[in-house]
């Protein structure tokens, strides 16, 4: 009698988890994607598990697109554990952009991406979403290419101390239609902005701005990079490196004379107006340091031969009892910088 329960209690047991993995779902989102051609494609998929009796495991060793044979593997393992006959695992897929020539090739703008799930206890669920290739025109706004170097053609290059007319050049190559956005990088610190339009089919090419130059004050090696901030995308952003050796270039500057605050100062803390002799200059650009071997803290371009310091700058970049240390340059016309100052000191009280 005791025998006869227990079989019919693992026949009812192995019944009900039947019953329950004919029951078992899984959503995918979304369940269709463009995919532009001629680029990489990122989408982000969300997997939703349900109808599931208790607590299980479902994994998927790995992903393939598909289009009529296969197109590519993509060898990331997902894991989605289920509670209470629910679960979501997110996968970040990304689609090279030969897939979607490999599926072309074979005659169709269309493929799948296909998963299969399996449980500890046998279950089996299959997941696809449908790709279809888009033109670059109405594709996704995108980079394709970005090409980094200085005059000589090269990724390095040796200038000397306070050399004028330093220059790196991008070249982009883009698919897509939007607006453009990036930074010019100095070692970390933003040089210049640039917001454009872009229409597609166009590549652009984008050289450092005349003001502010590239610092060539400080001796040693720099790193000079194109950052872009919009579109988004997913390549590497390829770096410049220049070194400034501690010989002097030949080109020499006209000395501008500061004339107020007197140097090592100590000044009420408050905005403070700093004054230089004015000189043929159509344009002055004012730096403040908390060291004279470091990086400006604050910076700011006038076309006065005097700058009064903001109290937004004096409250969030300048400090009572420290001492600082500011310098004025100037450029001409053809914004070519023409004259510098001395380095003065001053500090709050």
């Amino acid at each position: 009698m005791k025998q006869k329960i227990i079989f019919y209690f693992l026949s009812f047991l192995l019944a009900f988890i039947a019953i329950a993995e004919t029951q078992a779902a899984v959503n995918i989102s979304p369940s269709s994607v463009n995919v532009a051609r001629g680029q990489g494609n990122t989408v982000a998929l969300t997997y939703q598990f349900s109808g599931y009796p208790g607590t299980t495991v479902f994994n998927s060793a790995e992903g393939v697109f598909w289009g009529g044979s296969e197109l590519g593997r993509v060898n990331f393992p997902l894991t989605a554990l289920l509670t209470g006959g629910r679960g979501i695992v997110t996968e970040t897929l990304v689609i090279p952009a030969a897939i979607a020539e490999r599926a072309i090739q074979q005659g169709s703008v269309r493929f799948i991406y296909r998963r299969v799930f399996h449980s500890s206890t046998g279950a089996m669920l299959t997941t696809s979403v449908s790709m279809t290739v888009t033109g670059e025109s109405i594709g996704q706004f995108g980079i394709k290419r970005i090409n980094l170097y200085f005059e000589n053609g090269r990724a390095e290059i040796t200038v000397k101390k306070n050399q004028k007319d330093l220059k790196a050049t991008a070249d982009i190559s883009f698919i897509g239609s939007g607006l453009f956005k990036g930074y010019w990088e100095v070692d970390g610190r933003v040089l210049s902005q640039v917001n454009m339009p872009l229409m597609s089919g166009q590549s652009i090419t984008l050289t450092t701005p005349e003001i502010p130059p590239l610092p060539t004050f400080e001796t040693g090696t720099h790193t000079v990079r194109f950052v872009v901030t919009s579109p988004a995308q997913g390549i590497p952003l390829p770096s410049l490196v220049y070194f400034v050796t501690a010989e002097e270039s030949a080109e020499r500057f006209i000395a501008l004379k500061l004339k107020s605050p007197a140097d090592k100062a100590e000044l009420p803390y408050a905005p403070v107006l700093f004054q230089w002799e004015e000189f043929a200059s159509t344009l002055y650009l004012i730096q403040f340091y908390e060291n004279t071997d470091s990086k400006p803290v604050f910076s700011a371009y006038t076309r006065k031969p005097n700058y009064k310091l903001p109290d937004v700058a004096l409250k969030s970049t300048f400090r009572t009892g420290k001492v600082y240390y500011w310098k004025v340059t100037g450029f001409d016309k053809q914004k070519r910088r023409m004259g510098e100052s001395q380095t003065a000191r001053f500090s709050f009280k």
